[in-house]
């Protein structure tokens, strides 16, 4: 048990370490994230169809570090269907950026889902950023920013947004 065990640790991490891979060469052509998510939690799932597609709603809270602001919190609900055939899912969504001093950005959001050959579940989209804030968030008004965020087998949760320049 204890060499299983080890052995999916093990895997585990070089899967990591191919993500992190990834995560460079978005970060070759987009440049550093402008946000890193630190953790996020689901708060709320609801199933709302299974007769032709399954479709949820689901909700999110989360922290993260975004670039010359610091701590933010973001909040979003996504609509997500998932195929019928293939591991393929597409979402939609809006969400709120709120920094610790109460400025807020919003955002709409759009992504395909997939889940790899480790069982990771990878959402790659855009986000639309507006704010009416004059203060640190200003940056983000009509931003567009490009995520990838994934779900790991082992329940560790990442998240990046880069600023489509």
């Amino acid at each position: 048990m204890n060499l299983l065990t080890i052995s999916f640790v093990h895997g585990l991490e070089s899967t990591y370490d191919k993500y992190l891979q990834i995560n460079t060469n978005l970060t070759e052509l987009f440049g550093e994230p402008i946000y890193k998510e630190t953790e996020r939690i689901t708060s709320n799932s609801i199933v709302l169809d299974v007769d032709k597609n399954i479709r949820t709603q689901d909700s999110y809270t989360a922290s993260g570090m975004l670039k010359g602001v610091g701590n933010v919190t973001d909040k979003s609900t996504f609509l997500t269907t998932f195929q019928r055939e293939g591991n393929v899912t597409t979402s939609n969504g809006n969400g709120i950026f709120t920094t610790v001093d109460g400025e807020i950005a919003t955002y709409i959001g759009q992504d395909l889902g997939m889940i790899d050959e480790n069982g990771v579940e990878i959402f790659r989209g855009i986000q639309i950023f507006q704010t009416e804030s004059n203060g640190k968030l200003s940056f983000l008004d009509n931003l567009i920013g490009l995520y990838e965020y994934k779900n790991w087998p082992d329940g560790k949760k990442t998240g990046m947004i880069w600023q489509w320049k």
